[in-house]
């Protein structure tokens, strides 16, 4: 078998000695080159990395941002509904203590309605702003970069 095997390999390089050749040059390329191509690889992936954790940090910001500005919108929500069950009690209380007067109690009742009703335009307005200066100082600091 072994002589089978060396005929064959002595037949080939009397045909096609260069076809040895280059089998040697990509072989000794190869195993000199891997060195290389394993930190290309190497590099490649720590870049893709790299960029996935700047896509997640600048997500978890911007999460940030939007459960901040929700809480102050809730917050805002509930003083709303704590104006409004105050009104409906003190109504009730009025009604009840003087019911020959109930137009002039839904009267007052009214305008301290319109009263809580331009606070609340005042700060929904104030949210809103807030939102704005933060999504442009957020689009700043992507545009250059900085943390």
């Amino acid at each position: 078998m072994l002589e089978g095997l060396t005929s064959i390999i002595g037949s080939s390089f009397e045909r096609a000695p260069w076809g040895w050749g280059l089998l040697l040059t990509v072989t000794v390329a190869l195993i000199r080159g891997w060195p290389a191509i394993v930190d290309a690889t190497t590099k490649a992936k720590t870049a893709l990395g790299d960029r996935r954790l700047s896509r997640i940090e600048k997500l978890e910001a911007k999460i940030e941002v939007q459960n901040a500005s929700h809480e102050v919108e809730v917050g805002l929500l509930r003083h709303q509904l704590n104006n409004v069950i105050g009104c409906l009690d003190a109504l009730l209380l009025l009604i009840e203590t003087a019911p020959d007067k109930a137009a002039e109690h839904a009267a007052r009742i009214r305008a301290m309605r319109k009263e809580q009703s331009k606070t609340a335009v005042v700060e929904k307005a104030t949210i809103k702003g807030t939102r704005v200066a933060v999504a442009e100082a957020a689009a700043l600091v992507a545009e250059k970069g900085v943390s």
